[in-house]
């Protein structure tokens, strides 16, 4: 589950949608939302800060910026590593502004302007150079663009999408202006940490938790049941019990989940699990090699083992997720079964909205 600024740019594109977006001059009839009033930022606030950002934090700077009114915000793990913290703005017809700050990695703008982008340049600012790139509108897509800048180690990025880019962007009149978005990135208080009045902004409509990423609870056995109940192949199981994880390493934890069909799932957390269970035990088929973890079959029964490396505040852990049936699996077809126990390694990163965490309390004795 390794997500990287290539994943939330073919998110963003799933989120503008197929259908392209009309601006105002190919449909004067389009309906607008009534834009936000000017925020004059106070100079002395233009300064790093020392607090973690939260998501909100992050949201509310990109509107003293982009003179926009969102009817919807999402974000969390769809879009962000575990070391980022970001937000997506949402309104109109499927417009969005992503906002996000992390670490320095090899998937730049920059990157991205070389392996053929419509355009890029590099704008100067007093606060440094912001690399801007765009790509057109074509084959039902609106195009985007999107602005980075590099400072403290870290990379921050905006990217605008929804509205048609037929052109050089900075030649046009777009709701976030080129200008905006390079605002938006130099501001020093956008980053990781932000300033102690930023933590504390309230934006009107923003949720208080969940799909943002933001009052996010260290994993539960209860959390791990409720999350494997969202999910499409495990949704029938009808009862829960905390897994037997002494084997598993300090610090495991996991449940059993039986469905109807008297078949087992079990899906375990171990951020130290032993070196020779990374590997695919001789009892089983497996595929994937021994690296990073196998997904492994014999009659009956499959797992899936994943292995994530520390990665900046993340620490390093393990998921393990096993199914049990009483018999054979229909037909013999593992396809289903090998898909179903992916899906569930969603279910064990280290981190879980507090909802899935209060949801899970009833679940697991």
């Amino acid at each position: 589950m390794t997500r990287r600024w290539t994943a939330l740019l073919a998110v963003a594109f799933l989120l503008a949608g197929c259908g392209s977006s009309a601006t105002e001059a190919d449909d004067g009839a389009s309906e607008k939302p009534t834009p936000a009033p000017s925020v004059s930022i106070d100079p002395a606030d233009l300064k790093p800060g020392n607090q973690p950002a939260t998501p909100e934090a992050l949201a509310a700077i990109a509107l003293q910026h982009a003179r926009v009114v969102p009817e919807e915000f999402d974000g969390g793990d769809d879009y962000f590593e575990q070391d980022e913290v970001g937000t997506v703005l949402m309104w109109g017809d499927d417009r969005s502004l992503e906002v996000k700050a992390g670490a320095v990695d090899d998937d730049l703008l920059s990157t991205w302007c070389r392996e053929g982008m419509s355009g890029c340049v590099e704008v100067k600012t007093e606060a440094g150079t912001t690399t801007v790139g765009w790509d057109l509108a074509s084959d039902g897509t609106p195009g985007q663009v999107m602005a980075s800048y590099q400072a403290g180690g870290e990379e921050r990025r905006a990217a605008y999408l929804g509205e048609k880019i037929t052109a050089d962007p900075r030649k046009l009149d777009l709701e976030v202006s080129v200008g905006d978005l390079v605002a938006l990135v130099t501001d020093p208080r956008l980053g990781t940490k932000t300033t102690a009045k930023m933590t504390k902004a309230q934006v009107s409509g923003f949720p208080s938790e969940g799909a943002n990423g933001d009052n996010e609870v260290a994993l539960t056995a209860g959390a791990i049941a409720a999350e494997l109940l969202e999910t499409k192949a495990y949704a029938d199981i009808d009862s829960f019990a905390k897994a037997d994880v002494s084997t598993y390493g300090k610090g495991a934890i996991g449940v059993v989940g039986t469905r109807p069909d008297g078949s087992t799932i079990t899906a375990i957390h171990a951020p130290n699990l032993p070196a020779a269970q990374r590997k695919c035990p001789k009892a089983l088929t497996c595929s994937k090699g021994d690296t990073d973890g196998y997904d492994g079959w014999t009659e009956g029964s499959a797992e899936t083992v994943r292995c994530h490396p520390a990665e900046g505040d993340q620490r390093a852990f393990c998921a393990v997720v096993r199914q049990e049936a009483p018999a054979p699996f229909p037909g013999d077809d593992l396809d289903p079964v090998l898909t179903g126990l992916e899906g569930a390694l969603e279910t064990l990163w280290p981190t879980v909205s507090a909802e899935s965490a209060r949801r899970g309390e009833s679940l697991v004795g």
